[in-house]
């Protein structure tokens, strides 16, 4: 998930959140530290996937039974698949942190250790609520994304992939637009490592930091808190 290049006294830390490199997602950012849509209420972000009549984790080779492991993966699955780039991209475009965590899952018990799906409530430190959906057991799932003010709606419908995708609708009082990305798995990640050699080269931050990773890993562990003990958690920020 990171990358690292060391300079004398020097070391940079980027962290691998594709999804801030897609345009429709910075475009999402701009507008909401804009105003254009109001005070946001609610964000949404859902990034599953399954296969028809599979019900479980894919098979797993010698190489990537680590998935499956609870000591090697850190007490959480699909979360660590998906859900922590849906929690980041929250983060990226509210510009905001989580400071709260409810989190529902068919796993973290003794019987099952490690969930399949996570359906996560997020409590933002700007009021905004947030949800978000991670499985590997939705064949069919729509993996759409939400942001919703008071005076307007970000929509990104089949937008929460690897690859550069997704229709995106903006409605508000001042902006309406729109725009299609057809499916191209590669621009997001030619995006992420031009952007880290850029800040190696100027010695700048990369668009996600290695603070941006501490904290979606402070959620994660918060999350599967919530999920073990069943109820909501704040989360317990470490300052660098």
């Amino acid at each position: 998930m990171s990358t690292a290049s060391s300079w004398p006294r020097r070391t940079l830390l980027g962290i691998a959140f594709n999804l801030r490199q897609h345009p429709a997602y910075i475009r999402a950012r701009e507008l909401v530290a804009a105003g254009t849509l109001g005070r946001i209420v609610l964000a949404q972000a859902q990034w599953a996937f399954g296969v028809r009549g599979r019900d479980g984790s894919p098979a797993r080779t010698p190489l990537t039974q680590w998935w499956d492991t609870p000591e090697l993966i850190g007490g959480a699955s699909t979360m660590m698949g998906t859900g922590v780039h849906s929690v980041d991209l929250l983060r990226f475009v509210l510009g905001a942190e989580v400071d709260e965590i409810t989190a529902v899952t068919d796993g973290q018990t003794a019987a099952r250790p490690l969930e399949q799906l996570a359906c996560l409530t997020l409590r933002f430190g700007n009021g905004t609520l947030g949800q978000v959906v991670a499985s590997r057991l939705l064949p069919d799932s729509r993996n759409d994304f939400r942001v919703y003010g008071i005076t307007g709606l970000i929509a990104g419908h089949h937008s929460m992939w690897e690859a550069r995708t997704g229709r995106f609708e903006i409605t508000s009082d001042t902006v309406n637009e729109t725009a299609d990305y057809p499916e191209a798995l590669l621009p997001n990640y030619v995006a992420e490592i031009e952007d880290f050699q850029r800040a190696v080269a100027t010695g700048g931050q990369p668009a996600a930091t290695g603070l941006d990773g501490l904290r979606v890993v402070e959620v994660t562990l918060a999350m599967i808190e919530s999920a073990r003990t069943r109820r909501s958690v704040k989360i317990e920020r470490v300052e660098p």
